[in-house]
């Protein structure tokens, strides 16, 4: 047996471990769902089409916002490298880590996407790639990620009208490179990540929900829109929620905003973390 295969051995043995390790009470996917929820910038790496650095990866900083699938989602200028470079190989990773880390930066948690990105557009619309390339959405859900992303970088809004910007959305995410302190490190794969974001006993409970927050608490919405996002406003109905937060869309004015939870949701602590969302923004108003 050649040392090159005996140092392959070594390694995946090692994976091994550390992977066991890292699942020893805790779990790595809904760990890297919550870090994604407060993180709001990540580094992009893709890979260059710049003649004489052909292939080799760039980073850049990025704000970024998350899907109701958990996806995450940027949104760049046509004429930026990266986007040339997306445009050329979807391939790409987002890096992001602790962002209240203090001391050793390796001491903290910190994890690396790697996926495909594509280009979001609404149904229709021209645009000069491949059709698989192509993340298509209807317009409503080009306006949620609008609403998402602007909650994030509020500046976004002129920034979609006036210029020629785009989202770009980690469509596939192939695996999840983990790393949540010394000794706890694995690899997730992508559909694992999907399946834990999806995991949250959500989806059955929230239309019910939606509806009795329309019904029920108009008044506590408006409150909401008040003290997060400082609108006065006439009305509110729910129109979506998921796991990091509530769509709402408001009347007199009327706008569709996205307003993100303290901490991601479960059917079970849905109701805490709306009642908190009230109050912090009864605490806002004053």
């Amino acid at each position: 047996m050649s040392q090159e295969t005996d140092d392959q051995n070594t390694d995946a043995t090692a994976e091994a471990d550390a992977h066991r390790e890292a699942h020893d009470g805790e779990d790595p996917s809904a760990n890297v769902a919550i870090w994604l929820h407060e993180t709001r910038a990540a580094t992009l790496s893709t890979l260059a089409v710049k003649p004489g650095i052909e292939g080799f990866p760039i980073g850049s900083i990025v704000p970024f916002a998350l899907d109701g699938s958990g996806r995450p989602f940027i949104l760049v200028a046509s004429i930026a490298a990266h986007t040339r470079n997306i445009d050329a190989d979807p391939r790409a990773s987002l890096f992001i880590s602790d962002p209240e880390a203090k001391g050793d930066p390796q001491s903290s948690w910190r994890a690396s996407l790697l996926g495909e990105m594509r280009h979001v557009a609404v149904e229709g619309e021209e645009v000069d790639l491949p059709e698989e390339r192509i993340d298509r959405v209807t317009p409503e859900e080009h306006a949620h990620l609008l609403a998402r992303y602007v909650e994030r970088v509020p500046a976004a809004e002129s920034y979609v009208k006036v210029h020629n910007f785009s989202f770009y959305r980690m469509s596939t995410i192939e695996r999840i490179r983990y790393i949540a302190g010394f000794g706890r490190i694995c690899w997730i794969p992508g559909r694992k990540y999907m399946e834990a974001v999806a995991d949250t006993g959500l989806a059955e409970a929230a239309p019910e929900a939606i509806e009795h927050m329309n019904d029920d608490h108009v008044d506590a919405m408006v409150t909401i829109v008040k003290g997060h996002r400082g609108i006065d406003v006439e009305s509110v109905n729910m129109v979506d929620l998921d796991p990091n937060g509530m769509m709402l869309e408001t009347h007199e004015p009327h706008h569709l905003m996205y307003v993100s939870f303290e901490n991601r949701i479960t059917a079970e602590s849905m109701r805490t973390e709306i009642i908190n969302s009230v109050v912090a923004a009864r605490k806002a108003i004053g």
